[in-house]
């Protein structure tokens, strides 16, 4: 019996831990072809600009809980913009965001490059 027993917990131990990593590695996958999409995105084409921002809601929602704000911070502020559209006044008001949307991604793009071995674009 108490084999059996610590049979069983070694089994839960192990599928806690391989759900943990496949997490991660499932999160690393994506965000590798969250790059590669990034990469070709060209801000003047509205069509590319709503793809990547759909990408990046779902890298906000499948992030490690090390960069899930700073995910939050630029999809929030990429939705502003995107609702901004061209209206210079909303624009000018986001310009005083920039400074933490760019901590944010630099956090990101550190932790995609440590954590993931991704190198995600600059921003633009």
């Amino acid at each position: 019996m108490r084999r059996t027993a610590v049979l069983t917990a070694t089994i839960a131990i192990a599928a806690a831990a391989l759900t943990g990593c496949t997490e991660e590695q499932a999160y690393c996958v994506d965000l590798a072809g969250f790059a590669a999409a990034a990469t070709n995105v060209d801000p003047q084409k509205p069509a590319d600009y709503a793809k990547i921002l759909e990408d990046a809601k779902k890298m906000r929602d499948s992030a490690p809980a090390e960069v899930k704000d700073d995910w939050a911070t630029v999809v929030g502020f990429a939705e502003k913009a995107q609702k901004a559209g061209t209206n210079e006044i909303e624009l000018a008001r986001l310009s005083k965001q920039l400074g933490g949307v760019t901590t944010a991604y630099k956090a990101i793009a550190t932790q995609a490059k440590d954590s993931c071995k991704v190198d995600i674009p600059n921003l633009n």
